[in-house]
């Protein structure tokens, strides 16, 4: 069955990644950061915490470029829930940004969100799991490309590759991740890769796999688009 999930009992943190700069999106003006371009009059921010609404009782935001109009603007919306501002100091990848909010995870369990993600449909989860990715069958290979590849063995992901060459399936990972702490041990001790020089998400979840822990493929069915340019902004008003 596919549900909307609700994860009010396994994610009551929702950590929503929004430090970047986007310069890909230029043409869009480089005032704002990534995260504030609009899409119908909205900021892409603004339909992400929509959609994670449910699932959170506490949010955080991880800041950087322009950090100023994104704390504006989220508490101009009065949330009812526990908001946190947490700052990366410069662009060092994802799982840099997730450590730069360690400190104000509230239990063990949570979900991290990349703030340039839109989506709408739902998700499969297990009945129960420690950790979790996004997972969207999709026929176009280069969103797969641009993003990351998953690999499903039995009931668990058994490989994750950034920006992938080749492909072997259809299976595109998402922006939407389902860690508990544990995965901070393996942030800290992943080494920078040779593609960015930056520890890549990817490499710290393969590492996790490697180490015989259980990552679950949470599929998501539904529209899904990681906002990279002024062209993805024209797909995601359609989407939306």
């Amino acid at each position: 069955m596919w549900i909307k999930a609700d994860l009010k009992d396994r994610s009551k943190t929702v950590v929503i990644l929004c430090a970047g700069e986007g310069h890909r999106l230029e043409e869009l003006g480089r005032q704002i950061p990534k995260a504030m371009a609009k899409v119908k009059d909205k900021p892409i921010i603004n339909y992400v915490i929509d959609f994670w609404l449910p699932f959170a009782k506490r949010f955080i935001f991880v800041v950087g470029y322009k950090k100023e109009q994104i704390i504006a603007y989220v508490n101009s919306l009065g949330l009812t829930q526990e908001v946190f501002f947490v700052e990366q100091d410069s662009p060092k990848g994802i799982a840099h940004a997730l450590s730069c909010a360690q400190d104000k995870i509230s239990g063990d369990d949570f979900a991290l969100v990349l703030g340039d993600c839109l989506c709408r449909g739902e998700f499969l989860f297990p009945d129960s799991f420690f950790q979790g990715v996004g997972v969207w069958r999709t026929g176009n290979e280069n969103y797969i490309k641009q993003g990351y590849s998953i690999e499903i063995s039995g009931d668990f992901v058994s490989k994750v590759v950034e920006k992938p060459k080749e492909l072997k399936n259809d299976l595109c990972g998402m922006g939407y991740y389902f860690f508990n702490r544990a995965v901070f041990d393996y942030i800290h001790s992943t080494p920078a890769s040779s593609l960015r020089n930056e520890v890549e998400i990817t490499d710290v979840i393969q590492k996790m796999i490697d180490n015989q822990k259980q990552v679950y493929p949470v599929y998501f069915r539904g529209d899904y688009l990681n906002v990279t340019s002024a062209g993805d902004v024209k797909i995601a008003e359609q989407i939306l």
